[in-house]
């Protein structure tokens, strides 16, 4: 009789026999205290074995170490390796890791937040979370784990390395097909390309966390396989195949609704190495000469901060990053905290609303307290204020449009995608709706965040075609019924539209000041779309003055519907805008927006509004003054 030897799980995997679980112990201070894992020497397949230490973040007895940048996959930690002679239970994606880096002959010193942070302990994990960004600085670099190969991932780092050299030889501020033949490179559509685009959109690319975890180290190494990368040698290829990079800070999505993740997140980085060489007092020429091979094209400064002597603000930071997940929503906040200004602290108590609603009342607080300022000196508040424009960027991201989860309507929502790029940003111009001073701004736990200004008009007819990218439908189909729509709204109320003048009729007034042609599509910022890649599969071929993916993408019709109210003013209103919603126009605020009546002087909030006619101030003489309470 032969019998099978039943094999314990844990003991195959750590090959250490062991069955005890690692216990941990305090950190040895509660404010600079880390632990490191030290990878012990091993090859192959063989049980996989650490040593977890203490060690300081700052200070003389602190231990030399790397930082580890990677993914935890679905977060299962169900594989396990020797810990201190004990057990320990990781993810999938960490255990392949460690056994990428493990040296056969000496020990690799590693922070690895899964590792050196005990997760089931929350006071813990929220002082290790707040001094996160000093953990990555202070690593002698960054190792950034994109995984091991596969979808010809081999293939792709072979074509990058071709790019690499290519960057090194020759002057060329870009590729185009033009070069494919001139530097042997791979027809368009080649399988190396998409494997080079395939890489670049790797899991690891759409975190939150990586953007603190890359930005604070100018030492940045992307390992996939068997390949390496550095950050700066990959930001060159970058620039090669998508063009410029951005001189100056910008939180506008116009120049990146197709980049690339790693662009985005490149783009802070950027504006963090260009602050230090400000603050370190470097001369510009010497700065720009650091960067390397990388070309950067001058762009409009932040209409929230220009200075780039300081931390950005970390609305900033949650504007650029938005489209970057995170598995837990209140990290979406928690991981930018190293890079920003801010007065949070993390706690892992909190709910992710508790923790948006705290950071939106911190905007308006600051609002609140330059108002109480200015009345005692007798004085109105300009609308130029730094503190002023965040708040009135922090509602234009707002509204019931930006929502899913369950927050008071002025509150953004940052695990969600902006339905419409904001009108804000100065889209189609600049706007001054509510005048250049603020008015009523206060916040009342109970009742809500009450507003001053102009109930202008009632919505009495709204559109329903829906331009989204993301659709089913044929763009330019979608585009033409969209249009038709918003024409056969405009007939009908044109007459005696107040938007009008004796020259122009209100419907071809919006069309020209939004940049949309005569069928519709938007036709402005053409210098600032993504070039032609050869990351693409092929050229897209549309007509630059017909263009379905930068009217679906930068558009001011993206998101919104032609709508006409019960006095005749026509516009664009939030998509879900329905007949009886009242527009108020905010004093100070640049546009006005779309409110939804609950009951008395209490509202919700649905979005922005471009109203033909009164984006200039105009409605500051019209309507009804109205002090209102956004729930």
């Amino acid at each position: 009789m032969s019998l099978t030897r039943w094999t314990s799980p844990y003991t195959t995997s750590t090959g250490s026999g062991s069955t005890s679980e690692f216990r941990y112990g305090p950190l040895k201070s509660s404010k600079t205290g880390i632990r490191l894992a030290q990878i012990l020497p091993g090859i192959g397949n063989k049980g996989l074995a650490i040593n977890l230490i203490d060690s300081f973040v700052t200070g003389p007895n602190k231990t030399p170490y790397n930082a580890l940048s990677y993914t935890w996959g679905d977060g299962a930690r169900n594989k396990s390796i020797a810990c201190n002679g004990k057990r320990l239970a990781v993810t999938q994606a960490l255990l392949e890791a460690l056994h990428r880096f493990r040296d056969p002959t000496r020990t690799l010193t590693l922070w690895i937040d899964q590792i050196c942070i005990c997760q089931e302990r929350v006071k813990e994990r929220n002082q290790q979370v707040s001094i996160m960004g000093d953990i990555f600085k202070a690593a002698r670099k960054v190792i950034v784990w994109l995984g091991e190969d596969y979808d010809d991932s081999k293939a792709g780092m072979q074509l990058a390395g071709h790019l690499r050299s290519i960057g090194r030889r020759s002057e060329s501020a870009g590729l185009g097909p033009e070069h494919i033949d001139l530097y042997g490179l791979p027809k368009r559509g080649h399988k190396k390309w998409k494997a080079l685009s395939g890489i670049l959109r790797r899991p690891w690319f759409w975190r939150s966390w990586v953007v603190q975890e890359v930005v604070l180290n100018p030492q940045v190494e992307l390992v996939l396989g068997a390949n390496m990368l550095t950050w700066d040698e990959l930001e060159s290829i970058v620039a090669l195949l998508e063009g410029p990079l951005p001189r100056a800070w910008q939180i506008d999505q116009a120049i990146s609704f197709s980049e690339l993740p790693f662009s985005r997140i490149n783009r802070i980085r950027l504006r963090h190495r260009q602050q230090l060489g400000t603050t370190a007092g470097a001369p510009r020429d010497s700065l720009e000469g650091s960067l390397g091979s990388v070309v950067l094209v001058d762009e409009p400064e932040s209409m929230i901060d220009g200075s780039h002597a300081n931390d950005p603000e970390l609305l900033d930071l949650l504007l650029v990053s938005r489209e970057l997940g995170a598995s837990d929503p209140r990290d979406k906040v928690y991981a930018l905290l190293g890079l920003g200004r801010h007065d949070i602290t993390p706690d892992y108590e909190a709910s992710p609303e508790d923790i948006y609603i705290e950071f939106a009342q911190h905007q308006i607080g600051a609002v609140t307290n330059l108002l109480s300022e200015a009345e005692a000196n007798d004085e109105e508040l300009d609308v130029n204020r730094t503190e002023v424009r965040r708040a009135m960027v922090m509602l234009s991201c707002a509204g019931r449009q930006n929502q899913k989860r369950k927050l008071p309507s002025w509150v953004p929502d940052w695990t969600t995608n902006l339905a419409s790029r904001p009108l804000i940003f100065g889209l189609g111009g600049n706007y001054r709706a509510g005048g250049s001073t603020l008015g009523m701004v206060d916040y009342d736990w109970e009742r809500g965040l009450q507003l001053g200004g102009i109930l202008l008009d009632t919505v009495q007819t709204v559109g329903e075609t829906l331009l989204q990218l993301d659709s089913d439908l044929d763009p330019h189909e979608m585009i033409t019924q969209w249009w038709r729509e918003a024409q056969q709204i405009a007939l009908e109320r044109i007459v005696r539209s107040p938007g009008s003048t004796i020259y122009t009729d209100a419907f071809e007034a919006l069309r020209r000041r939004l940049m949309l042609c005569k069928h519709g599509y938007y036709v402005g910022e053409g210098s600032n779309s993504r070039r032609d890649s050869l990351l693409d599969d092929q050229d897209n071929g549309e007509n630059s003055r017909h263009s379905a993916t930068q009217t679906l993408t930068l558009g001011p019709t993206r998101g919104r519907v032609m709508f006409a109210s019960s006095t005749g003013f026509l516009g664009l209103v939030p998509h879900g805008t329905q007949e009886g919603d009242v527009v108020f126009v905010i004093r100070g605020a640049d546009v006005p927006y779309v409110l939804q009546h609950v009951h008395g002087d209490a509202y919700v909030l649905i979005g922005e509004a471009y109203v033909q006619g009164v984006m200039d101030g105009e409605a500051l003489g019209m309507g009804l003054k109205q002090t209102i309470v956004l729930r």
